[in-house]
Formats: structure tokens, sequence, C-alpha cells
């Protein structure tokens, strides 16, 4: 039978002679009933309270197994998820170094093409350029032999005789009158059995004569080195200016002689242009 604080406190004892105080036991009673409801009462909290840690300890048991399956499925998740990344990891290497592997013959294949087109590019203009030497020394060479043949026409004799004074050539002109003269009358003496016709030619002539000496006293220079020399003077007249400033003109003879001077058609040649290889 179980003892609550009603019994206790409802509890009668006999009396007996030399019994014990009875209000002492009372009292004893009083206390042992107050501290049994405290103990009760305390048992009723800690046995809640025990429940409502059962409780707890039952929902984190749950929690357990349902984290415990949560971290099972996760760690299965990660595990396929690293075996995917993995073989997928493996997959991109594999196509990356295909692909690297075909650009670097790709640009293999092109460096060559640009090599070799470079080659014959070097080659071609080594021998464009050795052409154009040769072309140079052909004009060097023709240069030399027209400029040789025009210093050997301009120290010919012709040149010299045409640009020494007149007075080398006539040394005494009153002796070159007299021969002029003599020739005259000589000429004269055999046309003079040709009649009256031919006498009168004579008459005129030996009238003219005075006037030739005239002329020839006058300039002291005889008419055929005038008319040797005449070309000459004009020519050096026109070129000469007769200011400052003023260009020489250039006769139609020169212009042509410009206009048909002969042409090169080797130093004509252009150099060909190389093309520079794309870049990609």
């Amino acid at each position: 039978m179980a003892l609550n604080s009603l019994d206790v406190q409802n509890k009668t004892f006999n009396t007996q002679m030399r019994g014990y105080n009875k209000h002492e036991i009372e009292e004893f009673l009083d206390i042992v009933v107050r501290d049994y409801d405290e103990f009760a009462q305390k048992i009723k909290d800690q046995d809640r309270e025990l429940k409502d840690l059962r409780e707890r300890v039952k929902y984190f048991d749950d929690m357990k197994d349902s984290l415990n399956k949560s971290i099972v499925v996760a760690q299965d998740a990660a595990d396929n998820l690293r075996v995917q990344a993995q073989s997928e990891s493996n997959s991109i290497i594999a196509e990356a170094s295909q692909k690297g592997q075909l650009i670097i013959e790709a640009a293999k294949k092109e460096a060559g093409t640009i090599l070799n087109q470079a080659s014959d590019d070097a080659r071609r203009l080594v021998r464009d350029t050795d052409d154009l030497k040769r072309k140079m020394r052909l004009y060097h060479q023709r240069m030399t032999s027209i400029i040789e043949a025009q210093l050997a026409s301009i120290h010919s004799e012709d040149w010299q005789d045409t640009l020494e004074t007149t007075s080398s050539h006539i040394t005494n002109p009153e002796e070159k009158l007299q021969e002029i003269v003599d020739m005259q009358l000589s000429g004269t003496s055999l046309t003079g059995t040709k009649g009256q016709g031919g006498a009168s030619v004579e008459t005129a002539e030996h009238d003219k004569e005075p006037e030739k000496a005239a002329e020839v006293e006058e300039t002291e220079v005889p008419q055929t080195v005038k008319e040797v020399l005449a070309p000459a003077l004009e020519e050096e007249t026109e070129k000469t200016p007769s200011k400052e400033g003023e260009t020489p003109k250039i006769s139609e003879t020169e212009k042509n002689e410009e206009a048909t001077y002969p042409v090169f058609p080797e130093m004509q040649t252009e150099v060909p242009d190389v093309e520079k290889p794309e870049q990609k």
C-alpha cells in the first residue's frame, strides 16, 4: 500500500503510560508531511521533466536517423558527383588535348607554309636584285661607251679646228685677199674668150672685186670662214642668255635629240612587290 501525506497526517497512535510526547510527535509528523509533499512534488516535476527529456531524446534520435540517412544520401550523391566530375574532367582534358594537338599541327603547317613562301620570296628578291644589278652594269657600260664616244668626238680635230680662232688660220689677211683676187682673175681669164656677153660678165665681176676686197679689208676674215662659223655663232648666240636670270633657248634640233635620246628598257623594270604573308 502506497503511503501518502494524508496517511501520515491522519495517522493516530494509542497512548500508554510513559509513552512519547504527543505534541512532539505531532510536530514531527507535520514536518514529515511537509517534506513528503515537497519530495512528492519534486518527484512529479522530475517525472514531467524526464518525460520531456525522453521526448526530446526520441526527437533527436529520430533526427539522428534522418540526419544519418541524409548524410548517407549526401555521401552517395557526393560520390556520384565526384565520379561524374572526374569523368567529365577526363573527357574535357582529352578533348582539350586533342584540340590542342590539332591546333599545334595546324600552326606547324601554317608556319611551314609561311616559311616556304618567305623563302620563295627571298629567292625571288635575290634573283630580281641580281637581275637589276646586271641591268645596271649593262646601263653603266652603255653610258660609259656613249660618254667615251662623246668625249672622243669633242676632242676630235674637227672640233679643234672649229674652236680655233680665225687669226690662227689667216696669218696675213692681205696675202689671203691677194690669193682670192688672183683666183678670181684666173677664172675671168679663162672665160674671156666667150665673146661680148662673157666680156660684160667679166667686167661686172671685175667691178665687184674692189667691193669684195673692201669687205675683206674691213672684217679681215674671208667669206668662206664666215660661212663655216656662222651656224656655230648663231647657235651660241641663241644658247647664251642676254640678261641675268634668262634661260637659254633650246633649238628644235636639241628638242628632237632629247626626244629621241636612247632609252634603256632594262632600267624601266620595276621591282616586283613581295606579298607579305597574312597573320592570323
